[in-house]
């Protein structure tokens, strides 16, 4: 199937550029060479070279001014092939928590400054949370998200707050970042994070996170459905079989489950 024209002729020629910087070899690509591989006249190179050099997506030699692929390019690698494997190892695991809850099932990464959800699968019954793959939110106001946060350090929290803030989703949204920390230290300590009716009225979760071969929070995984059937007491009885589901997943990827936290039931 032949491919569509690209609609923005900029970036068409900036993804030309950075195939011909990629096809170069350890030295890097002169601009002079760029210019005739593209058939972009030396200005226009430069001035789109420029602007992938800003973005980090090409570097620039400072001796020999020759360009070369950027560690940004490194780092979207990393996480497309990390969500690859995640979910590839996680289907299972997920599809089995899905038949024992009969509830919405998601696996959500991080990114940047909001989570998107790579996976999700839905319960048998009428009604039910509707989530789909590719969807977005910010941290502080779903349990996937919180559960990525009362994992993280301070610092890092720190950040999300400064960047994106505390929108209010529904009157339920903590708006707070002082009430906000005080939730997390609980959920930390007890092993999951809630989220009732913060991002969407009449949708409640539960979630827990899911950590790498290096420690490191790799991704989280959630039950939603609505609040009249999937209350706070409903969810912590859920709470076994979520962070059960998330313990095989984290071994899945080579992470050592954490101690903390309700046993499977």
């Amino acid at each position: 199937m032949a491919l569509k024209p690209p609609r923005i002729q900029s970036l068409a020629r900036a993804s030309a550029i950075m195939d011909v910087i990629a096809s170069g070899d350890e030295t890097g690509v002169g601009l002079s060479e760029i210019s005739g591989a593209t058939s972009l006249n030396k200005t226009t190179a430069f001035n789109l070279i420029g602007t992938l050099v800003v973005l980090g997506f090409v570097e620039q030699d400072e001796q020999s001014r020759r360009y070369r692929l950027g560690l940004r390019n490194l780092e979207l690698g990393r996480i497309v092939q990390q969500r690859l494997r995640i979910s590839h190892l996680a289907r299972p695991i997920l599809a089995d928590l899905c038949r024992k809850v009969n509830e919405t099932v998601n696996l959500g990464l991080p990114d940047l400054y909001d989570l998107v959800v790579v996976d999700s699968f839905q319960g048998s019954r009428i009604l039910h949370a509707t989530t789909y793959a590719g969807w977005r939110s910010p941290y502080h106001c779903t349990a996937l998200g919180k559960a990525f946060m009362f994992q993280w350090d301070a610092p890092m929290r720190r950040t999300v707050y400064g960047a994106s803030g505390l929108p209010r989703k529904t009157p339920h949204t903590i708006t707070n970042v002082d009430a906000l920390e005080a939730q997390l230290e609980g959920f930390r300590v007890q092993g999951y994070a809630l989220d009732l009716e913060e991002n969407d009225l009449g949708v409640n979760g539960i979630a827990t996170p899911i950590t790498d071969g290096l420690g490191e929070v790799a991704a989280a995984i959630s039950v939603a459905g609505p609040s009249n059937r999937l209350t706070k007491d409903a969810m912590e009885n859920l709470a076994g079989e979520v962070v059960a589901a998330a313990r095989a997943i984290t071994e899945a990827l080579g992470g050592v489950a954490t101690s903390g936290g309700p046993e499977s039931r």
